[in-house]
């Protein structure tokens, strides 16, 4: 056996000594710049659990992303480029016009983001951004989305879910109409009311599961077409889930207790339909993973003699 000791890898013998203190400024720096817009960050998700709790596990996924992909990440050459110098300057300009002039939030956090970039293509080199881009994309799941923007889809699906909670309760035989996102009714002689709040408009659902969606989507090994099904499937998923959230909760609400339709049962019917997206959407992961024949599959059989 030979004593020849190997070559180390290309990632311990160019980031080392001055470039490690390099990373570790610019590291610094970057948590100092930007430490307002991630205390915003956290005090949304804190604040809005319903609708942004899931901002705390985005980044836990990316960094779990990262550490599945080491290996792969470690064996890329490091390549120091001022490419990553100019994304980083043009960020931080993009991030201190929307501080002070624009004052968009959401920009701001995007700004954010790209600057991290920056900062990936400055030290390490294009050939690791190749393998590090769908966890820094994952990222964006974690920013709220605009009020404008935000509310702006959340109406049309509103609107969808009591369009199709007024279709399936006709159908019971139950007098109803619906007005917007209102649903009037009259049952055993008397009038009744429901409205479709921005909670029941499913953009909750939506965000999570689409999240989701790409988790699983990447974290497996799967043909890239594939991933692009799982990834567009989620938006249906969770819009039929929802539908079904909504006309669950206006049948119990008109024929067992309103009761039924608010508090805790109303959260735990919201629960549910988002286990169903769940169910649904791995039960998606599977038929796709037997659709097409593995490798094992296409081998012949031995010949028997």
């Amino acid at each position: 056996m030979s004593d020849a000791v190997l070559p180390a890898p290309a990632w311990r013998i160019e980031f080392n000594g001055a470039a490690q203190i390099k990373a570790a400024v610019i590291a610094a720096l970057f948590l100092l710049t930007f430490s307002n817009t991630i205390y915003l960050l956290a005090y949304v998700w804190w604040n809005q659990p319903a609708d942004w709790g899931h901002g705390w596990i985005i980044p836990a996924f990316s960094a779990y992303f990262v550490y599945t992909h080491w290996d792969r990440i470690r064996a890329c050459p490091i390549r120091f480029t001022w490419v990553g110098l100019a994304v980083m300057v043009a960020s931080l300009a993009f991030y201190w016009l929307n501080l002070w002039a624009l004052r968009i939030g959401y920009f701001q956090s995007v700004g954010m983001l790209l600057c991290l970039l920056g900062i990936v293509i400055y030290l390490c080199g294009l050939p690791v951004v190749q393998r590090v881009w769908v966890p820094w994309l994952y990222l964006f799941f974690a920013v709220p989305l605009p009020h404008g923007v935000y509310f702006g889809l959340t109406d049309p699906l509103r609107q969808f879910a009591a369009n199709a909670a007024t279709v399936v309760l006709r159908l019971t035989g139950l007098q109803i109409e619906r007005l917007g996102s209102t649903i009037e009714y009259i049952h055993a002689g008397a009038r009744g009311k429901l409205e479709v709040a921005d909670a029941c408009a499913g953009m909750r659902s939506t965000i999570t599961l689409c999240a989701l969606g790409v988790a699983v989507a990447f974290l497996s090994e799967r043909p890239w077409w594939q991933r692009v099904v799982m990834i567009a499937s989620c938006i249906p998923i969770a819009i039929f889930a929802n539908f079904v959230r909504v006309t669950t909760t206006c049948i119990l609400h008109v024929y067992v207790d309103p009761v039924y339709a608010k508090g805790n049962y109303h959260t735990l019917l919201g629960l549910a339909s988002l286990a169903l997206a769940f169910l649904m959407f791995n039960a998606l992961g599977w038929l796709l993973s037997h659709a097409t024949p593995t490798e094992e599959d296409d081998e012949p059989e031995p010949a028997r003699q």
